[in-house]
């Protein structure tokens, strides 16, 4: 969920006059250590909740901007939050006035903090308010929950702290099934259950030594009064034992925080109107966690916050990969004589690179920048886009990745069939360290058929590696052979479209399409490639759809 759009601060730490644009549903903020990278969260926090630090109030004197902290002169810290609400942001009964004065979806807040003023001083959208509106526009920021975390705060303390909120979960599912009945806490257990599934599930595919998962419920009346924690079921083959959640390792207690917090602002979101929204700010949500863990936690974060029912937007500071190229924006922050800066790469591969020359992070094999999800390889540009497209209308069970050579090692680069096969051969020791349930699968065109055992046999067999073809059989009947790739399994609608539009195709005597190669590459491919990018339909993947399947059962997606 995008719910801030955008955020100026000025005056804040290590922050002179910085903007961050473009924010997304999952935005991560990479760079050194002391480059400001914090600052942004806890101002944000500022923004939220009134602290810098938990339980540490905004103080002028303190937080005001550090080169200037001596001089004297007037000092002022704001905060602007752009808000772009999404649909499923509402305003229940008895906030029309909030809504009013907010005056549509899209606008802007700022809170101002002056030396020796008890309260800061609010704007929308530039324009001061009084005491009134002031009131109105924190019964606006009521609905959003702003969760700040930081780095040295332990996932397990964060979850004790949160037993209340994870009782009152429990506690509305259960509703009045167990009043007054022993059998209560069969209930309790039954429903607990239930509750942490999902949870369940996520951690036990993280870490396969943990089988099992339940909520730490009361057992009898005497221990009614109770503070949640988890119970981890471990098998060793012959016997269950379970341990409490504070033995396990850090990164198991870090999963478990999440999973945690997502259920419990799930959980408000569907059960009261008066909380619409959750905005998580993690500090290096990857600490102690080794690679494979790294990269579940990044691919989490994407997930819950992008999901179309989702209320929740996250922002992170990272020194991951992982987790910097999951980001949906990825921004990369300096310190430049005392004073935080920030850039936006065009996207998260970018900024992966550009932090790795920083030395923020060790750089990383393009090959291995999603290592948890199967990545087809295409011959060109324009097929990742066609592709990309039929996924989304195809919704495989689990992610899958797509790129071209183009993607993968830029320059000047373009693909083919035998820039792809040196690619494989140069690559293949990187490509075997893929885990077998990620595999690479190379996708040919339907007329490069008789090089594809070249390039299988450049990769060990027992590598996670695969080459499929588009087969000639499923192309649309349509288009005669003239049509060398991809566009062959184009449907009748966008084909028909680039002819209006005065592409030069000819009919056969049998009645299909064919066009002169010249015409093909310089005017046909060019135009159906736009169409595609403008998006598909589903009905668009009637020829593609067969093929596209198969591939997505060899990769269990």
């Amino acid at each position: 969920m995008k719910l801030i759009a955008g955020v100026t601060i000025r005056g804040f730490r290590s922050i002179q006059d910085c903007s961050l644009a473009s924010i997304e549903d999952f935005t991560a903020l990479a760079g050194l250590n002391n480059s400001g990278k914090s600052n942004f969260l806890r101002a944000l926090n500022a923004f939220f909740n009134a602290e810098t630090d938990p339980g540490q109030a905004v103080d002028v004197g303190e937080d005001y901007f550090r080169p200037d902290r001596k001089k004297k002169k007037a000092k002022e810290i704001s905060v602007t939050v752009s808000f772009a609400l999404p649909d499923q942001f509402k305003f229940r009964k008895g906030l029309e006035a909030v809504e009013t004065l907010l005056g549509g979806r899209r606008f802007s807040i700022t809170k101002a903090w002056r030396t020796q003023q008890l309260s800061p001083a609010y704007m929308l959208d530039g324009s001061v308010l009084d005491s009134d509106d002031r009131g109105r526009v924190d019964q606006f920021l009521q609905l959003i929950s702003f969760r700040y975390i930081p780095n040295r705060v332990l996932p397990i303390e964060v979850i004790r702290s949160n037993h209340e909120a994870l009782r009152d979960v429990l506690i509305r599912r259960l509703g009045r099934r167990t009043k007054g009945s022993d059998a209560a806490f069969e209930q309790i257990r039954a429903t607990s259950d239930s509750l942490v599934a999902e949870l369940a599930a996520h951690v036990s595919e993280a870490s396969p030594d943990i089988e099992a998962i339940r909520l730490a419920t009361p057992r009898s009346w005497a221990d009614v009064v109770f503070a949640f924690g988890y119970r981890l079921g471990c098998g060793d083959g012959l016997e269950d034992v379970e341990y409490d959640d504070d033995v396990q390792g850090s990164g198991v207690q870090s999963l478990l925080m999440l999973e945690t917090l997502h259920l419990i602002d799930r959980d408000y979101f569907q059960k009261f109107g008066w909380r619409q929204a959750a905005v998580w700010a993690l500090e290096e949500p990857e600490s102690s966690l080794h690679a494979s863990l790294e990269a579940r936690v990044g691919s989490y974060l994407a997930d819950v916050s992008a999901q179309a029912d989702s209320r929740l937007q996250v922002l992170c500071t990272t020194h991951s990969n992982y987790v910097l190229s999951h980001a949906k924006r990825a921004v990369v922050v300096k310190k430049e004589l005392g004073v935080t800066r920030c850039t936006c790469p065009n996207s998260p591969t970018e900024a992966v690179e550009e932090v790795a020359q920083l030395g923020v992070s060790p750089w990383v094999h393009p090959l291995l920048f999603y290592p948890l999800d199967p990545l087809i390889i295409v011959e060109g540009k324009g097929d990742t886009i066609v592709l990309m497209e039929a996924l989304r209308h195809v919704r495989p069970a689990r992610v899958v990745r797509v790129a071209s050579l183009e993607d993968l090692e830029g320059g000047s680069v373009t693909g083919g069939v035998d820039e792809i096969r040196r690619y494989v051969r140069a690559h293949a020791r990187t490509i075997r360290a893929r885990r077998a349930d990620a595999p690479v699968v190379v996708i040919l065109d339907w007329d490069a058929a008789g090089k594809a055992s070249s390039i299988a046999s450049a990769v060990a067999a027992d590598a996670p590696f695969s080459v499929m073809v588009w087969p000639e059989e499923d192309a649309n009947p349509r288009l005669d052979d003239s049509f060398r790739g991809l566009e062959r399994f184009f449907p009748d609608r966008l084909i028909d479209q680039v002819e209006s539009e005065g592409a030069p195709l000819m009919t056969t005597a049998t009645s299909q399409k064919s066009i002169k190669p010249r015409d093909y590459k310089t005017v046909v491919k060019p135009a159906l490639s736009a169409l595609a990018a403008a998006g598909l339909r589903e009905s668009d993947l009637v020829f593609m759809r067969p093929f596209i399947s198969r591939v997505l059962a060899s990769v269990g997606a």
